[in-house]
């Protein structure tokens, strides 16, 4: 059979919306970051206890940076303002969201006194613009 017959009978068996609904393979794009913060969602943050110190780690949204303008945070009912430093996408890389800075330059937790943030809200720009917020509440993403 010709590619372009196979091609027609891939799409007469899967339809239009299979296309629309298929995850995006480049995940240094928006829409490819977008879909894993999706996917990642309900652990985008993670809380330890360390003493009187609650770390909150940033560590799974920023290893997936890539496709994202900005990232910003609030604690509690505070608005997300506080601007998160994030290192740049390295697409020049095989692997993009490699970190190649491991100083304080671009932190990947904050420290707050122990139990004082119940909630951290993220909202999270996109390099096209567009935005989306996530809560994470520390009860349900404490670790150990």
């Amino acid at each position: 059979m010709h590619k372009s017959a196979l091609a027609v009978a891939f799409l007469a068996l899967t339809g239009p919306a299979m296309a629309q609904t298929a995850p995006p393979t480049d995940f240094t794009t928006p829409e490819g970051a977008a879909f894993i913060h999706q996917s990642i969602k309900d652990q985008i943050l993670s809380f330890k206890e360390d003493g009187e110190i609650d770390y909150i780690y940033f560590t799974a949204i920023l290893g997936w940076r890539c496709g994202v303008q900005e990232i910003y945070y609030g604690l509690n009912d505070e608005l997300p303002v506080t601007r998160l430093p994030m290192e740049p996408c390295h697409r020049e890389l095989r692997q993009p969201n490699t970190s190649k800075d491991r100083d304080l330059t671009y932190p990947f937790f904050i420290t707050v006194p122990k139990g004082t943030a119940q909630k951290v809200t993220l909202r999270i720009i996109y390099e096209d613009g567009s935005s989306v917020t996530f809560e994470s509440e520390r009860d349900k993403n404490l670790v150990y």
